[in-house]
Order: C-alpha cells, then sequence, then structure tokens
C-alpha cells in the first residue's frame, strides 16, 4: 500500500508497479495503538463551602490521556509458532511489569474481568481497531456488563493484515504471506507503546502503562496466522463498589486510598451498531455528556450553587468515615436525557492527585 488506509501516512516502502504473478507478502505489519483516555469526572462550584474541582480542571484531567494512534512497522519475526492464551496472556502481563518496575512503580495485577478479552474478539472479527465494541458500547459500558468494580482506561493494538489482505492471504491470492508469531508480536506492540509514542500520541500509552493509580490490568489476546489484536484494560481498583437498585445508587466499601470527593454522571446515547459505525476510525473516547453530579450534604447555613448544563444532586447519605464509605443518592434525578446510559463515576482525591476509582453504567431502556 502507499499509505495507511486509516491515518494517511506514506509507507515509504511502497513501489508502484504491474504485477504479472500474484504477490509475495513478506507482510506489511501494521501495528495500530487505540489511546486510553481517563474518564473525566466533574465537578460543580461550591458556594459558602468546601470547593469542589471545576469543569475546566476536569477537562484538562481528561485531555490529557486522549492521544490516538496509528504506526506501520516491517516485520522482523522469529518463526511463527502456536502458543496457549495464557502463556501469551503471562507474557503480556510480565512486559507491563517490566516496564512498570524500570521506573519504580508498583506491578498490576492480572484482573480477571473478561471486557478486554470480549473487545480483542470484536477486534479480531470485525479487523477494524477501535476503542467501540462492534455493538456501539464503549470500553467503560463494556466493563460494567461483566461485573467490572474499578475504573477502566483503555488501550488497543493491532498487527496483521487489514481485512480485504487478510482475506486474500487465506486464500492464497497473496502467496506465502508472513505470519504472525505472538510472543514477538506482543513485545514489539508493547514497545511500540512505552518507546515509540512520543510524536504521534505524546506518549498517552506510555502514561497509561505507567500510570502509579493503577492496580490492576486485564489482558485480552486474540490471534491466527495473520492478525493479531490486543487489548490492555488497565484498572483503578480501590475497594469501592458502586450498586444501583430501582431509583437509588449506593457507592461503598473500604477506600485502600485517598478519601471520595464526589460522583459523576454522564450520559451517553444507547449503544448501537449505527453508533459503531459513527465512531469505529476513532481512535479516543470521552465519557459522553456530564447530566450530573452528586455531593455530600452540607451544614445549615451552607449550599450549593446551581450550574448550567447539569443537575446538583445532594446525596442521602454521604458517610465517609476513615476508609468506611457508605453513600447513597436518587439516581432518578440524574436521567433526565431518558433512554440510554448513564455512567457513575466516583471521584478519590490521593493527596494532591485527583482520579476516579470506580465507574458504574446503567442502561435505561423503557421500550
Amino acid at each position: 500500500m502507499s499509505s495507511c488506509p486509516h491515518c494517511g501516512i506514506a509507507n515509504s516502502f511502497a513501489v508502484e508497479q504491474p504485477l504479472a504473478v500474484p504477490p509475495r507478502r513478506s507482510s506489511g505489519v501494521k501495528i495500530a495503538l487505540g489511546a486510553g483516555v481517563a474518564i473525566a469526572v466533574v465537578a460543580t462550584v461550591v458556594l459558602l463551602a468546601p470547593t469542589l474541582l471545576s469543569s475546566t480542571m476536569l477537562q484538562e484531567l481528561l485531555n490529557r490521556e486522549s492521544n490516538p494512534a496509528i504506526t506501520i512497522l516491517q516485520p522482523q519475526s522469529p518463526e511463527p509458532r502456536s502458543v496457549p492464551r495464557e502463556e501469551l496472556v503471562q507474557h503480556a502481563l510480565d512486559l507491563i511489569n517490566k516496564d512498570r518496575q524500570e521506573f519504580g512503580l508498583p506491578p498490576v495485577e492480572l484482573s480477571q474481568n473478561h471486557a478486554a478479552q470480549a473487545h480483542a474478539e470484536d477486534i479480531f472479527q470485525t479487523k477494524q481497531i477501535s476503542h467501540w465494541m462492534s455493538n456501539g458500547e464503549k470500553p467503560y459500558m463494556t466493563y460494567t456488563k461483566y461485573d467490572g468494580e474499578g475504573s477502566v482506561h483503555q488501550n488497543v493494538a493491532i498487527s496483521g493484515f487489514e481485512k480485504s489482505e487478510y482475506e486474500e492471504c487465506w486464500n492464497e491470492v497473496m502467496y506465502d504471506c508472513e505470519e504472525i508469531e505472538p510472543l514477538s508480536t506482543i513485545e514489539e506492540l508493547q514497545y511500540q507503546m512505552m518507546y515509540g509514542d512520543k510524536e504521534c500520541c505524546n506518549d498517552g500509552h506510555r502514561n497509561n502503562i505507567l500510570d502509579s493509580r493503577h492496580t490492576h490490568v486485564s489482558i485480552g489476546i486474540v490471534y491466527d496466522n495473520y492478525y493479531l489484536a490486543l487489548v490492555q484494560n488497565f484498572e483503578n481498583n480501590y475497594g469501592l463498589d458502586i450498586g444501583v437498585s430501582g431509583d437509588q445508587a449506593k457507592v461503598s466499601g473500604e477506600l485502600a486510598a485517598g478519601t471520595l470527593e464526589q460522583i459523576a454522571i454522564y450520559y451517553d446515547d444507547m449503544p448501537t451498531p449505527e453508533i459503531y459505525e459513527q465512531n469505529k476510525r476513532l481512535l479516543s473516547y470521552s465519557a459522553g455528556e456530564l447530566v450530573a453530579t452528586v455531593a455530600r450534604p452540607l451544614p445549615p447555613g451552607y449550599y450549593y450553587e446551581q450550574q448550567d448544563g447539569h443537575r446538583l444532586i445532594v446525596a442521602n447519605k454521604w458517610d465517609a468515615q476513615g476508609d468506611s464509605v457508605d453513600v447513597t443518592f436518587n439516581l432518578a434525578e440524574a436521567v433526565s436525557r431518558g433512554d440510554g446510559v448513564y455512567t457513575l463515576f466516583a471521584l478519590v482525591k490521593d493527596g494532591d492527585q485527583t482520579f476516579h476509582t470506580t465507574s458504574h453504567s446503567v442502561f435505561v431502556d423503557s421500550s
């Protein structure tokens, strides 16, 4: 190909000439990296009360980690062999923790959440790198469906042929296509996310791998002879759980670090295949539209200033004594847009860092 079909980067190795015989492929291996995005949690202004984060500050947190990337590489793979998925996942985890150790960071544990694997399988079927599942879901929605209790920050990578060339390799229209060796391919993908990320993505993938707040990662891997999909779902899992029963929402648990500051609620349209088609080539994602924030009750004489664009909900109960958290509020006050997905994010402050540790997506469908 003369250029990447996704980003338009010129392929310096391409040579335009007539072909008298089926082309031989040493597999112009493409590695595409989708940037992980920290979901923005929000704030409102407190009048005559302790100050919460402003919407501007939280948007800066979101923008800081939004970096798409695509890179085209030439293959240098050893002879391919079949490797069990469990071995590949452990290999990918070891590479992540080796990189973290080199920068003085604690290792992340392997999460058993299945969302990363489901996403990798979806990418493998479509041969389209995307943070959207083909049913229109964003990563945090799928994470909730698989009972995730933390919050998710996603890196996505692929190596192999695009769909038309992939089929030609299997059908031997392209003959002698170089096959994928999975262990070395995962190593190359990890290396590119760590050390080939600056120019294209302002080190977004690298920063995701080296985020000191991450506690876990789930890893999805699917491959065959000519394609490999890799998904890293990094998690901030600090012991909080969000549950919803009827109109009531509850945030509870033993918080491993920091203090609960507030809860933000974002809205997305109900996921559909049409939404996937509209967004599948976007290599970063956001948390949708802010519709509400939840804050602790204030003492008599103090009140919150309502802001345009989203609702402020005062919690029915806000008990955050020491590590123990028990917060309840009326979620119905936030469901202002009708059907769709309402995602709750718990915002925690630890020292001078503010970040989200828990998310939970609620699918509202009145039909």
